[in-house]
């Protein structure tokens, strides 16, 4: 069913009422629910597959376990599938992969493996030839539902559907078992010293801080690096760990070129549809950088 707004008391309604077995909100819509006050009165053991989207939280083992006990041993909270407009559906789903939270638990954005009927390979960006396992690339998908083309622009429709395949723009690498990992848009890699690096793979890794609530990375300009990252971490509440001991939890626990300057923030800039405003960071990212 369609609601017009989110209003987690009627999803609640709606659950019970309809039996509803899937549902895709964001990780924050999940713990609106888990913390409802009206949540025991309703019985959702149907939602069998619940999915989450990570935009500004980060689903974690914790989060689904807790959901897990409210809801019922049944309901397992998983991420939402790989997808993109272009193909009408999802290409790639991480069903199947949550025992020992090994799709939670991975680098960057665990999504699984491709779905019947899809095929999705991974690039170089300057040559358009397959890179090896483990090794990042463009990712490409072939699928039935791969659209004909972008109305009345033949150029761009050229330059992303090249010999059946659509070239997405996203970064992302194939595991030894076959499954996808995204890690963001072209347009966002960093680079330093020449190293890639990936916001979304620096935002999951300073998740695993266990006081980090949300982290937004933005690169900044460097004079001898080229670029570097830049971590907005807002913590969970009544913690007390400061910027410093943050930055040096990331230098010990990540490649020192992929370890961010960090600033804590109150909040983020956010955009209609849920997401963070990363391109309002950039400002304050530089002042940040230029004064280390």
């Amino acid at each position: 069913m369609l609601m017009p707004r989110w209003d987690a008391g009627r999803v609640l309604a709606a659950i019970d009422q309809y039996r509803v077995t899937t549902m895709v909100g964001t990780v924050e819509n999940y713990l609106e629910l888990l913390e409802h006050p009206d949540l025991s009165r309703y019985d959702l053991s149907s939602l069998t597959d619940p999915m989450a989207v990570s935009f500004v939280r980060k689903l974690s083992p914790e989060i689904r376990r807790r959901w897990s006990a409210a809801v019922g041993p049944a309901s397992l909270l998983r991420e939402g599938a790989y997808g993109m407009t272009e193909t009408h559906t999802f290409d790639a789903t991480p069903y199947g992969f949550a025992e020992g939270d090994r799709d939670l638990r991975s680098e960057a954005v665990f999504c699984g493996v491709p779905v019947p009927g899809t095929d999705i390979a991974i690039v170089s960006p300057a040559t358009g030839e397959p890179v090896g396992i483990g090794e990042v690339g463009e990712i490409i998908v072939r699928s039935p539902s791969v659209m004909t083309g972008y109305w009345r622009r033949p150029e761009e429709t050229a330059r992303q559907l090249r010999g059946g395949w659509l070239y997405t723009g996203d970064n992302g690498r194939v595991d030894e078992d076959g499954c996808l990992h995204y890690l963001g848009r072209n347009k966002d890699m960093i680079k330093v010293k020449g190293m890639s690096v990936f916001p979304s793979e620096v935002e999951a890794l300073m998740s695993r801080h266990p006081d980090v609530h949300t982290a937004a990375v933005v690169p900044a300009a460097d004079p001898d690096k080229g670029q570097r990252p830049v971590a907005f971490v807002r913590v969970n509440r009544d913690s007390i760990t400061g910027a410093a001991a943050l930055q040096a939890w990331a230098a010990e626990n990540m490649a020192s070129y992929k370890a961010p300057l960090v600033e804590l923030v109150d909040g983020f800039p956010m955009t209609d549809t849920g997401k963070i405003r990363k391109v309002d960071l950039t400002h304050r990212a530089q002042e940040i950088a230029d004064r280390h």
